[in-house]
């Protein structure tokens, strides 16, 4: 073979061996590559593609006439591919993560025929769309993981206000309250503070327990004149009810209607809360 045959024989053997390998696509230069192989002593034929038809196989050769042409061009036959078995060993790739195994395995059952309907013969899912595909399914469940985190975040609210405490209050046992007023019974909790009386007032109309009603002390009638039959009120009232572990909490504002003794000591435009814990009520204001 002359330097040209040489040279078409090497670049047709890059298109059928190389890593971009089209020859399987051109049979007029599958045919030439069977007579370039003939000539040079050596009768190879291209990978099969996997999902190609094989293209026909060349026509024999007589060997020892391929001998005797290559030795009177001066040429010697190269020697023939290695065999599987001879060839290097490659290492084994790590393992994969266990998502990317379950693709795998997914993948293949997909891809498998059932055994009593075989696919069509030579074709196979090419291994870079299997590895995608396991990607794929690796970064989709990464992302419904990070979309799941983001829906159930919860951003930490602090339970208190930070409004400092003022007072603590334990309850008297000199308030005049009628029986009935507001749901006030004989046995209520009453508690008084800068002219505001909160008394327990269970059972009247609200959920949960421990109950309590902010009032104006001045505001509250004698028991002697109140009839719980027929009565009116024109004042602010406040309320709030206790629910599990919740505590009876009630905010009211400080306003020109509050007491005299309220607003000398807190400006108009704040606000207080009471808190009961079981046995007393802490008294919290807001003056900002």
């Amino acid at each position: 073979m002359d330097t040209a045959a040489l040279d078409e024989l090497r670049a047709l053997r890059t298109r059928a061996y190389g890593p971009s390998a089209d020859i399987h696509d051109d049979a007029e230069a599958l045919r030439r590559l069977g007579e370039l192989e003939a000539l040079n002593g050596r009768r190879v034929a291209p990978p099969e593609d996997p999902i190609a038809t094989p293209p026909p196989a060349a026509p024999p050769v007589d060997p020892e006439a391929s001998d005797r042409f290559a030795s009177a061009v001066g040429h010697e036959p190269e020697a023939p591919a290695p065999a599987p078995a001879e060839r290097a060993h490659t290492p084994a790739a790590p393992a994969a993560e266990p998502e990317a195994q379950e693709a795998a395995r997914a993948l293949s059952a997909l891809a498998a025929p059932a055994p009593d309907e075989p696919g069509p013969p030579g074709r196979r899912i090419p291994r870079a769309m299997a590895l995608l595909w396991a990607a794929s399914v690796v970064g989709a469940a990464a992302l419904a993981a990070g979309a799941t985190y983001a829906v159930t975040e919860i951003t930490p609210v602090s339970v208190s206000s930070g409004a400092p405490q003022v007072a603590s209050l334990d309850p008297v046992s000199t308030a005049a309250l009628p029986v009935g007023w507001f749901g006030a019974g004989p046995s209520s909790l009453v508690f008084e503070y800068l002219g505001l009386t909160i008394f327990q007032t269970d059972g009247y109309s609200m959920v949960g327990s421990d109950c309590f009603t902010v009032v104006r002390t001045a505001d509250i009638p004698p028991p002697d004149e109140f009839d719980q039959n027929s009565w009116s009120y024109n004042g602010g009232v406040y309320s709030g009810c206790g629910i599990g572990a919740f505590p009876a909490t009630i905010e009211m504002p400080i306003d020109s209607q509050s007491p005299t003794q309220l607003t000398d000591r807190f400006p108009v435009g704040g606000a207080l809360q009471f808190v009961f814990d079981g046995e007393r009520i802490g008294v919290f204001a807001d003056l900002d």
